[in-house]
Parts: structure tokens; C-alpha cells; sequence
């Protein structure tokens, strides 16, 4: 199939047909893991631990007062070796904590509890305790925001619309963790006995047949749509399947985290590890590969054969990052890593803007992303907020489209992290 990257069908030239990969490669734990404490909005964990401490699986080793902040836990069991600043794969000085894997993976236990018995306060708090973060905001897409249950809800809408520009991100839901997400779904049914369940996909044909077998005789609906990064965003998403506008009566579950909700719900179990679409020209094993919290990218690149990357994008090519260093944890939120060579990669330089006016017409938001670039480079950030700069999705469409090669996108980034 040709894989829609935008709106207005705008195609992505020269990239090859998305893949669908069934088989999911582990990953083991090194000897050394790494543990970012840094969340949503330059938010961060205080560390819980000191040099020298033995943790366990399952303790915490980072928390937060501030009710954003969810907690760091350790993936193995070993002794923590140093609390140190280190650069992440995106370029910010975050925190970290290092502990060395002793490999016996002794577990801290867990409190055991019914969630049925709870009321809607208490199963938030359970929630933000399992140490899950929100991945479907655009603008909060690297580092994310915690999971929220709403008291009362009439819609739902769990959002299945992760597609890579390489790859069929959302193929293990359907297949490796499909038991799990289905108990999600019975969760949501207990806690919401009235509300119409929604399972939003993309429009590829595997996927399509995947849900479509899998929700069978669940009574929740599948709703599939072209893949595009507007999707990508939960509030956008639902106020197009279901119209509401407010968002008063609806709530967006991440569909790849509705499986880890189930386990720490259900079975007082914490999940450790995250899945990546790895791909790219520069990869010899492409594939959807099971990470442990904590492990550094270039593990991961030596388990799937990456050699002489040209670029790393981490995200994807329409809303991703380049990499700035690969001895570093992967950012939670994040979902693909592209190792691209050099025929994958445009090295036109950036020309003067033309005003076209191609990147307005494909913005979800409906800003002048040509005015908003100019505020930038000029360092009138208070304008550029008063131009709803604010609203930008980072969605990447603009940069995209540009015929000139604008960075429009890196220049918004650039402006809402000063503001911060």
C-alpha cells in the first residue's frame, strides 16, 4: 500500500512500502543500565536511591510531588553504582541513575489490591503509581503525560493510530500482547459500563483484519482511517470520531499502554519494558524489538545490525528528533527509531521562504506556520504566543510540504522550550 503521511494526499516520495512485522526480537539487559528521571514539561524525578544501594525489581528509585511526576522504577535487581547528569538521546541534560544488573532480577512485591473495590480518586492513584506516561499529545510527544481516568465517561476511544512511515507500529497489540489488551478492555467495560468503546486504527490492511479478528464478539467498534500524524494527537483524534468538541464526555486511552493498565490493574504487575519499531536503509534486521527499561539505543543497534547510519531520527521522519547521542536510554514516548543512510535522506539547504503559503493549508491548528518562523528567528516570542504559536501539534506537516526547506517545525520547538 502507499502509506499517507498527511493530509490532502500528500504522499512521502522515495520511501518504501510500510511493513508489517509479527515477530517481536528481545532485547537483554545489559550489564549496566541506565535510568532517566526526566518527564513531561523539563519535569523531573528527585532520586530515590544513593550510590551504593541495592535495588530490587519493582522499587522505586526516582519520585515527584508535583501530581504530573509518575515514578521511575528499576527493571532489574543490582546496586546502584552512580546518580549522576548525562545527555539523552534528544540533547537535554537530564538525570539519570545507574545501576549495575546483577542479573538476578529479585522483585520488590507489590501491593496486592481489587480495583473493583476502589473509587475513581484511588484507581488514579494506582494508575499514576504503574509509572506509565501519555504518548498521543503531539506537543508532549518525546516525554509524555500521565494516564487519566475520567469519573464518567460516554465515549472512549482507544487509540490504535501509531504508523511509522517504515513500519506497522501497532501489529503486536493484535498479536503478541493481545490477551493483555483485550483485559483492558474488560477493565474499561467495568469501570464504564455504559460508554461506547472505540478502537481507532489505521487503514492498513493487516491492521484492519488484525482488530477486526481480535474485537470480534467484544461489542466494541473498529474505526479505521489513513495514517496520518493528525491522529497521532488523542484530542484531535476522538473529537473527529465522536464530534465532541469539549471533550466533556469522552476519554482517549493509549491502545499501547492499555495493555500494561490491564497487568498493573489486574495482577499488581509493573511493566519494564517498551516495544520500538527499529528500521531504516542503515538496519540489516528491521523489526519490532522488546526493550528493557533502561537500556542504552546502541544496544539496540547492535541487536538489529545498524551499520553506518547516515541520520537517527527517534519518532518518526514527520514529528521526530534527530539523535544527538546513542550511549543513552530511549526516551520513553518514543516509539520508532529510524537508522537512515544517505540516499534516505534530503541534504538540500534551507532557501528563503517563497510564502507559498503550502504549510498553512496543511496545518491541523490552522496557523501561518511561514509568519510564526520569522517571529523565531527574530526572537519575538511574545508575538509568537500571541499568534497561537502555542497551539503548534508538532505535527511536522509544515516542514514537510516546504518547498523551500524551512525548519518550521525545529523553530517552534525552539520557541515553546524558551517559553518554558
Amino acid at each position: 500500500m502507499k502509506l499517507f503521511s498527511i493530509s490532502k494526499a500528500v504522499h512521502v516520495p522515495k520511501f518504501k512500502v510500510a511493513e508489517h512485522f509479527s515477530e517481536v526480537i528481545e532485547v537483554d539487559a545489559p550489564k549496566n543500565m541506565v535510568y532517566s528521571l526526566s518527564q513531561q514539561h523539563n519535569m523531573k524525578c528527585s532520586p530515590t536511591v544513593k550510590r551504593g544501594d541495592r535495588v530490587l525489581v519493582n522499587q522505586v528509585i526516582g519520585t515527584g510531588d508535583n501530581n504530573s511526576v509518575v515514578p521511575v522504577y528499576s527493571s532489574v535487581s543490582g546496586t546502584v553504582k552512580q546518580i549522576t547528569t548525562k545527555i539523552d538521546l534528544l540533547g537535554n541534560k537530564v538525570d539519570v541513575v545507574l545501576v549495575e544488573n546483577d542479573g538476578l532480577y529479585e522483585k520488590e512485591e507489590r501491593e496486592v489490591f481489587s480495583y473493583s473495590t476502589l473509587s475513581m480518586d484511588e484507581l488514579r492513584e494506582k494508575v499514576k503509581a504503574l509509572g506509565l506516561i501519555e504518548t498521543q499529545n503531539l506537543s508532549n510527544r518525546k516525554r509524555g503525560m500521565q494516564l487519566s481516568f475520567k469519573d464518567n465517561a460516554k465515549n472512549i476511544l482507544i487509540n490504535a493510530q501509531e504508523s511509522g512511515l517504515y513500519g506497522q507500529v501497532d501489529s503486536y497489540l493484535y498479536e503478541n500482547e493481545k490477551h493483555d489488551f483485550l483485559r483492558g478492555i474488560e477493565l474499561l467495560k467495568s469501570l464504564y459500563k455504559d460508554a461506547q468503546i472505540v478502537v481507532l486504527s489505521t487503514s492498513d490492511a493487516d491492521s484492519v483484519i488484525g482488530f477486526t479478528e481480535l474485537l470480534k464478539n467484544t461489542g466494541v467498534s473498529l474505526i479505521s482511517k489513513i495514517p496520518t500524524q493528525f491522529y497521532h494527537d488523542m484530542n484531535l483524534a476522538a473529537r473527529d470520531v465522536f464530534g465532541d468538541f469539549a471533550m466533556k464526555d469522552t476519554m482517549v486511552i493509549d491502545a499501547f499502554l492499555l495493555p500494561s493498565v490491564a497487568r498493573g490493574l489486574m495482577d499488581q504487575r509493573l511493566t519494564h519494558y517498551q516495544l520500538l519499531l527499529i528500521n531504516g536503509g542503515a538496519v540489516k534486521n528491521p523489526g519490532i524489538y522488546k526493550v528493557m527499561s533502561g537500556t542504552t539505543l546502541d544496544l539496540v543497534m547492535e541487536k538489529a545490525g545498524v551499520e553506518n547510519p547516515f541520520r537517527i531520527v527517534a519518532g518518526n521522519i514527520l514529528s521526530g528528533d534527530a539523535v544527538f547521542t546513542t550511549d543513552s536510554p530511549i526516551n520513553r514516548g518514543i516509539r520508532e527509531v529510524l537508522f537512515l543512510n544517505e540516499n534516505e535522506v534530503s541534504i538540500d539547504e534551507e532557501m528563503n521562504c517563497i510564502k507559498c503559503g503550502r504549510c498553512a493549508d496543511v496545518c491541523p491548528m490552522g496557523l501561518q506556520p511561514y509568519e510564526l518562523n520569522q517571529l523565531v528567528i527574530v526572537r519575538d516570542f511574545d508575538e509568537f504566543f500571541k499568534k497561537r504559536g502555542g497551539m503548534c501539534v508538532e505535527c511536522g506537516r509544515c516542514s514537510y510540504v516546504c518547498p523551500s526547506k524551512r525548519h518550521l517545525l525545529q523553530s517552534f520547538k525552539t520557541a515553546k522550550k524558551v517559553k518554558r
